[in-house]
């Protein structure tokens, strides 16, 4: 099923992302507006944080963003998925107008995948 509505668009990308957040810190969850970020002290790129971003949504005025983080900060560990690699715009925002069962499949698997190796990376 297919739908252009954003709210529903977020509710169901949320859908996805709030498994992870029993794992993580739920940094905001408010209408519209859901993030998570992993609580450890991580190194990237050479520099050493005490949080990381893992991923969110967004209604935006034209789109629901979706925002995930593992495929910018380790692109070649990713594939992403085809269902959803038009709505990639960016290194790691995914813009959604409409989604249907196969891209929110997509996303579940990506979350999956990005939220299995940052546990191995990062041990938390």
């Amino acid at each position: 099923m297919e739908t252009t509505d954003f709210p529903g668009i977020f509710a169901r990308i949320k859908k996805q992302l709030l498994p992870y957040g029993r794992k993580m810190d739920t940094r905001v969850d408010k209408p519209g507006v859901f993030h998570l970020y992993i609580v450890k002290e991580v190194e990237l790129a050479g520099r050493t944080f005490k949080e990381v971003y893992f991923g969110g949504i967004v209604i935006q005025k034209t789109m629901v963003a979706f925002y995930f983080f593992p495929i910018y900060s380790h692109p070649n560990n990713f594939t992403i998925p085809t269902a959803i690699q038009k709505n990639l715009k960016g290194k790691s925002c995914f813009n959604f107008k409409k989604i249907d069962d196969a891209q929110e499949k997509a996303i579940g698997q990506l979350l999956n995948d990005g939220f299995s190796f940052y546990k191995k990376e990062f041990a938390f």
